[in-house]
């Protein structure tokens, strides 16, 4: 069994939380200088990726323990013991269909996100109907994640973004860093992580818009075996928090969350059941201004 001294242990906390306090002040940076584009470019990067992060009100920077952490922590495939796979989809709010694919084993990860609208409805400069038109928009993921020492992950990732729109369609190339550390046998779990660090998605106008970054901390906390209690606090443009639970009752999982931001507030539950090595995760998601939405997720491990 690999050991570490309580010295050496007590160390790495205290360099953790310097990086999570910089990472908190980078984000809190990046945040006041606000953005030309009150939209967002890419902005499906933020739609999250299982529906057991949703439920727990999206807070699992500092879980990321499955498929899942190629697009909440990349540095969690350090920590990945087994192979799994994950699915979500979405019905947004009557408008768009979102699909997520992950894939994750020890060290490695990928995912596959899409996001379209068809049917839309194309108008003249006077109002007047002219036919219809479809959007897409497509991101393909890889990531690396190693324990550089024990109990201490860190990874990358690489995403590739296309976005396919009537004249104007463009492509772009970012990354994420994480890092993530375990202590206390696995009850506690910290994570930071830095999204959308570089690059811009470029047009067929020769315009170009760079990726919205982001930058979280989390931790996770297990008070006994069955309990899971996890917060992220999140700078994008501005501050989310996020807090969840999750309470595990035999092949049954409850969970209840939340988060508030700038962006609006939002209320989450939602419950999963395994059956051997598959599962099926239900979240429901409320939403101060935005319509109610439900999300659907299948997985295995294997």
């Amino acid at each position: 069994m690999r050991r570490i001294s309580r010295s050496v242990q007590n160390g790495m906390t205290v360099v953790f939380l310097a990086v999570i306090a910089l990472v908190a002040i980078a984000g809190q940076a990046f945040a006041a200088e606000g953005t030309s584009d009150p939209v967002g470019t890419a902005a499906m990067l933020n739609l999250g990726m299982g529906a057991r992060a949703i439920g727990m009100g999206g807070a699992h920077i500092a879980v990321a323990d499955d498929a899942t952490a190629i697009y909440y922590n990349p540095a969690g495939l350090g920590i990945i013991h087994d192979r799994s796979v994950t699915s979500l989809y979405a019905r947004l709010h009557g408008a768009a269909n979102y699909l997520a694919l992950g894939y994750g084993q020890k060290n490695v990860g990928v995912g596959l996100f899409g996001l379209g609208a068809s049917g839309i409805e194309e108008t003249d400069e006077y109002g007047n109907a002219i036919g219809t038109f479809d959007v897409r928009n497509v991101v393909v993921a890889a990531g690396y994640g190693r324990e550089v020492i024990p109990g201490l992950s860190l990874g990358g990732s690489l995403k590739a973004y296309s976005e396919s729109a009537p004249g104007n369609s463009g492509k772009g190339v970012t990354g994420d860093l994480g890092v993530f550390y375990s202590m206390n046998d696995g009850k506690l779990r910290l994570g930071a992580v830095g999204r959308n660090l570089a690059g811009s998605v470029r047009y067929e106008s020769e315009a170009s818009d760079k990726f919205e970054r982001s930058f979280g901390v989390g931790a996770a906390y297990l008070p006994m075996d069955n309990l899971l209690i996890a917060v992220d606090a999140v700078f994008e443009d501005g501050f989310t928090g996020c807090a969840g639970v999750e309470y595990q009752w035999g092949k049954i999982a409850l969970r209840a969350g939340g988060n508030y931001g700038d962006g609006g507030s939002s209320l989450t539950a939602g419950a999963g059941f395994a059956v051997e090595s598959f599962t099926i995760d239900y979240a429901y998601q409320s939403h101060s201004v935005l319509p109610d939405s439900h999300r659907l997720s299948l997985g295995v491990r294997f």
